[in-house]
């Protein structure tokens, strides 16, 4: 008996994700294509899955599978980096919005220096009007991008919060003292336009590119800010969710990348990327 290598990283995806589904877009499958894989790979092994109504979880077989095809994936996908690209030294230019850029990369970053060492990187932030305008020209590789519409794969969702600080002066002075990105940030739209809608008066009185600095304005007392939950998560203390303001649509991210782009090392760095917004979502 021989075990598939196509089989085996279906089966992985699935049990990360914990849905054939999230499984099947992050493969570029269908959802059949994926059921069918796992009904050889369980002929072969024994059931992997154990279902539960809509739900399932991994079988004590599929466990046991799942550590060696962890190891055995990462030792062939080693030896096809070493074997085709020996002295590789890829150009890569990635893009993202600024907010994302400390939490997700580092890890990204980590994994592809480890397969890829003599690679380069040039990464920068950027709006999402001029993001997509350099990926069009040919300017940028790869993009993380918000509010793509279908078919843009969407590879993370997050709450976007009002947030003031612990003494909520700012939240209860009028007009709203605002702290915001710079002009064409859909963030920044949804939040006028929610307020707008809702009556209440504002005005904008802080406007940075950097999330750093918008915090530190919200941190400081003299304005208040839409972000996504994740920045503020567990930093209780120095920043409080405001509940009685209007609800703003979720942000949602999508990788956009260049046409043509097919170099493995340049795929490797995206599934690293997608990687780690599926464990920023897992951990919300």
């Amino acid at each position: 008996m021989e075990l598939s290598i196509d089989l085996l990283r279906t089966f992985v995806t699935i049990a990360k994700v914990n849905s054939y589904t999230k499984a099947s877009c992050l493969l570029n499958m269908t959802q059949s294509a994926v059921s069918m894989q796992m009904k050889r790979l369980e002929e072969q092994t024994g059931t992997l899955f154990i279902k539960q109504g809509k739900r399932f979880s991994i079988s004590p077989t599929g466990e046991r599978l799942l550590e060696h095809a962890v190891r055995i994936l990462k030792a062939h996908d080693d030896a096809l980096t070493v074997i085709a690209n020996p002295d590789i030294h890829d150009y890569i230019r990635v893009c993202s919005p600024e907010l994302y850029a400390s939490s997700i990369l580092p890890n990204a970053l980590r994994k592809f220096y480890a397969k890829f060492p003599n690679s380069r990187i040039d990464f920068s932030t950027n709006t999402k009007e001029n993001m997509l305008r350099k990926v069009e020209n040919g300017d940028l590789d790869i993009a993380i991008v918000a509010d793509m519409p279908e078919p843009h794969e969407k590879i993370y969702s997050e709450k976007v919060v009002w947030v003031t600080s612990p003494c909520k002066g700012a939240a209860m002075t009028r007009p709203l003292p605002l702290a915001v990105y710079p002009e064409g940030c859909h963030i920044r739209r949804w939040c006028i336009e929610s307020l707008e809608k809702a009556g209440i008066p504002y005005r904008v009185s802080f406007v940075a590119s950097s999330a750093f600095a918008i915090l530190s304005a919200v941190r400081a007392g003299i304005a208040v800010a839409p972000v996504g939950y994740s920045r503020v998560s567990g930093e209780e203390e120095l920043y409080t969710v405001l509940n009685n303001l209007p609800a703003l649509p979720d942000n949602t991210l999508s990788i956009v990348t260049a046409q043509n782009l097919r170099s493995l090392s340049a795929q490797t760095l995206i599934s690293y990327i997608r990687e780690e917004f599926v464990n920023r979502s897992k951990m919300m």
